[in-house]
């Protein structure tokens, strides 16, 4: 049982003490700590231990302080290959305390539970042992995090893609499962603060054992098929949408036309944990595809979990070549002297490459995007792991063809915020570079 999802990236604080008061005239000498880290299945906690630490206590304090998440970070490995999943793993100690002469002091101690670590990081201001959880203070504010593994309040994503929200689940001190509530409106933000009329409803539960329940995924995918009509969508932007942009009352970075792909229109999502009073707000705006192919960045969050986001802004591509040259000699001396002159081949190459190999790279441009993403592109900028998804076209999506994921690094090592308040437009340019070479040296 894990109550706390903890980030890996942060250090992890854990003080070990005896079970008993050592003699002030005899204390502890030696500590041995075993480190248990495993996934899968949280009951099967290894027999071996992972690690063995050795520490000795500091003036006679009897006690020793570990840094876990450092040893467990490296376990962590996200990908991303079209699919959401998300392993946490999971740690366990004993530690035993020794005298001068050898005698054990008291009984092993371990971990108040076994802790489950994502490959996240909490901020300096959150302070030490930072922890994710479902269950959140109640706030009366209606943005709040209750379960919802990102930071993203305002999603923007094109008309033929599902949405996907990361959700924590941990459990109770008693070992009762959360319930995290998602919900899907196409209606008014007042219709989905009071829960009116979803068109999906989806309750998310940590009901197994398994390092894959901490970090869940829910998309808005119908089981209809019944695809939107252009009346239809007529009539739901002039009785849902239209006062609302009218007014001024959402941000005017929503595009609204007809998108027939699109079964039911998401307008806004709400993230909630059941008997808990607050509610995170999703608002979802639907971009346009216009000359450019959208790009689908995924990347890990502080969070530890799967985000999307998109950019539908200009794109180019480049190769960085690297090699070695040298100079070779051309001529060809005869067999014997006296037969012929020297000669050698004009055709051929007087200089040479070798260890030639290529990297591509990408800078893509985010096209217009609201404020409130800034948040989005600190995270995404502060990620160690990141992916491109090329955008598929209709015909391609009939044609079953795969997606096309390039894992990348970020290549952008700064980023200058910038607001409604000092540009009238925000767009930022990203560069990446693919994260692998372009000939195959895989050896």
């Amino acid at each position: 049982m894990s109550t706390f999802v903890r980030p890996s990236r942060v250090p992890y604080y854990f003080k070990a003490q005896p079970s008993v008061t050592p003699d002030p005239l005899d204390p502890v000498t030696r500590t041995v700590t075993d480190v248990f880290i495993w996934s899968i299945d949280i009951t099967s906690q290894p027999v071996d231990s992972t690690y063995q630490i050795v520490k000795t206590p500091l003036n006679s304090s009897n006690l020793i302080i570990l840094d876990l998440a450092q040893l467990v970070n490296d376990f962590i490995s996200n990908t991303y290959d079209g699919n959401y999943s998300t392993n946490v793993y999971f740690v366990n100690t004993s530690t035993s305390f020794f005298k001068a002469d050898g005698t054990a002091v008291g009984t092993a101690v371990s971990l108040p539970e076994i802790t489950s670590f994502a490959k996240g990081y909490g901020l300096f201001s959150e302070g030490a042992n930072p922890y994710f959880t479902s269950s959140v203070a109640a706030s009366t504010a209606p943005e709040i995090s209750a379960g919802y593994a990102s930071d993203n309040y305002e999603v923007q994503v094109p008309v033929q893609e599902k949405i996907t929200i990361p959700v924590i689940v941990t459990k109770t001190a008693t070992g009762t499962t959360e319930e995290i509530n998602v919900d899907f409106f196409n209606g008014t933000r007042a219709d989905a603060l009071a829960g009116n009329n979803p068109v999906k409803s989806v309750t998310v539960q940590n009901v197994g054992n398994d390092s894959d329940q901490y970090i869940q995924y829910v998309d808005n995918v119908q089981a209809s098929t019944a695809p939107q009509t252009e009346a239809q969508w007529d009539e739901l932007v002039d009785q849902t949408w239209k006062g609302e942009i009218e007014n001024q009352s959402e941000a005017p970075t929503r595009s609204v036309f007809w998108c027939p792909e699109n079964n039911h229109p998401t307008t806004y999502i709400t993230v909630s944990k059941s008997g808990q009073v607050g509610t995170a707000l999703i608002k979802v705006n639907y971009l346009r595809k216009d000359k450019y192919e959208p790009y689908k960045i995924t990347f890990v969050n502080r969070y530890g979990a799967l985000e999307n986001f998109w950019v539908v802004g200009s794109n180019k591509q480049s190769i960085n070549v690297k090699g070695d040259t040298f100079k070779r000699n051309l001529l060809e001396v005869p067999s014997a002297y006296g037969s012929t002159q020297p000669e050698y081949n004009p055709d051929a190459h007087q200089y040479v490459t070798f260890a030639e190999q290529g990297r591509k790279s990408i800078s893509l441009n985010t096209g217009l995007i609201p404020e409130q993403n800034n948040e989005v592109l600190t995270q995404l900028f502060l990620s160690q792991k990141i992916w491109l998804t090329h955008y598929q076209t209709q015909e391609q999506r009939d044609a079953n063809e795969p997606l096309v994921i390039d894992p990348v690094v970020l290549k952008s090592k700064s980023l200058q915020y910038k607001t409604h308040l000092t540009e009238k437009v925000i767009d930022y340019k990203i560069d990446f570079d693919l994260a692998h070479d372009e000939i195959n040296q895989v050896r």
